[in-house]
């Protein structure tokens, strides 16, 4: 969830009432109406009959008081999930995206120069030795006379994340046959695809979608757009070096680089005549990737000498945590000190960093991770 959202303040519809505020007055309302009936008064025990009966109500009546706060906050965005958020992000006319496939460059070669045309239709499907899924060409293309091939980008005919990653070489079987092609074969890894959009992916776009009731081009409608047109982007910078001329620059999950395939979608999408302003020249690519090194050295307090190895698991998983965040967000500082933050909070006494130092980065720079050394010092006296 993007910083704007996460920092709005929290909310409650039914402010701090508990079920034992809720029990405690349902029993004070029980006696002092007893003692106003009968005129006398009456003190429950926990395991009298009325006082389990009135428990048993007390738990029913808290529930429908949690199901009144989930209700009203699901008309915030700060909390909606789901079909509601579905609802919120219609007030908007933003839609929940569905599943998108994976894409690539395929190269059709023929094994000698032709003296004809070599035509390859839209449609021709493309797939693996194992034949797990095919892959298709998005439009027709051509061998020109003299040349020995064509490269032509290629869909997924099934949806998902989970057709990623196919190395180039492993898309070699045509499934369609055409006159005079030799071979096939993928020159890209396969890249782009997606499974349905998150709540916290769709929560984002909702929150910017005013940026896209201008075609002034300002900043935040570039990032509109940018997300609008691939979901799987978890960072957007935009700048503008000169006049007319627009950078965008983009990381998926974890830093993750995108194929030259998925950023040519997500500049064909903005790029197109009804969505960008026609003075401006736009550019979609990855950050430059600004290398780092982790090395330290922690210690653990003697007196923690029986959960050393669990320390040593949360220690392991700080790092990695901290990796992740490093490479999170574009233009992010190279910061030692978070590191040892996550390390610190994982149980560590102390922590002394070799690597990383700090380092000031652009907005076309993102830290990605060289090598890590994470050491051991041993126990240490509190």
């Amino acid at each position: 969830m993007i910083n704007e959202i996460a920092k709005l303040p929290e909310i409650s519809f039914i402010g701090d009432i508990t079920l034992d505020d809720i029990r405690a007055e349902m029993v004070s309302d029980y006696q002092d109406k007893f003692q106003e009936i009968n005129g006398a008064a009456v003190t429950l025990k926990e395991g009298e009959p009325v006082s389990l009966m009135l428990y048993a109500c007390a738990v029913q009546i808290y529930q429908m008081y949690l199901n009144t706060d989930i209700a009203g906050k699901m008309n915030f965005l700060k909390y909606a999930y789901g079909d509601y958020l579905d609802n919120l992000g219609a007030l908007k006319g933003i839609e929940r995206k569905g599943e998108s496939s994976a894409v690539c460059t395929v190269r059709f070669s023929l094994a000698a120069v032709r003296a004809a045309v070599t035509s390859i239709p839209a449609g021709t499907r493309v797939t693996t030795s194992g034949a797990e899924v095919y892959f298709e060409t998005d439009e027709y293309a051509e061998i020109p006379i003299g040349a020995t091939y064509v490269d032509a980008l290629c869909t997924s005919q099934t949806a998902g994340q989970e057709w990623n990653g196919i190395e180039a070489g492993e898309l070699n079987v045509l499934v369609d046959p055409i006159p005079y092609i030799a071979s096939v074969y993928n020159v890209s890894a396969t890249s782009g695809g997606l499974d349905k959009e998150s709540d916290e992916a769709l929560a984002e776009r909702i929150y910017l979608a005013s940026g896209n009731f201008s075609v002034a081009g300002p900043e935040i409608a570039y990032i509109y757009l940018t997300r609008e047109a691939y979901s799987g982007v978890e960072d957007v910078r935009v700048t503008s070096p000169s006049e007319c001329e627009v950078e965008i620059f983009v990381i998926g999950k974890n830093g993750e680089f995108f194929s030259q395939d998925v950023l040519q979608v997500i500049e064909d999408y903005i790029t197109a005549s009804e969505r960008k302003p026609m003075t401006d020249h736009v550019t979609v690519s990855s950050p430059t990737a600004l290398p780092y090194d982790i090395e330290f050295t922690y210690y653990i307090n003697r007196s923690e000498v029986s959960s050393v190895a669990q320390i040593q698991a949360a220690v392991n998983a700080a790092v990695d945590q901290y990796i992740a965040w490093q490479s999170g967000a574009i233009g992010r500082d190279v910061e030692p000190g978070k590191l040892v933050e996550y390390v610190m909070a994982a149980g560590a006494k102390r922590v002394t960093v070799t690597y990383p130092t700090y380092v000031a980065t652009t907005n076309a720079q993102v830290p990605q991770l060289g090598t890590k050394a994470v050491n051991y010092g041993g126990l240490e006296d509190d």
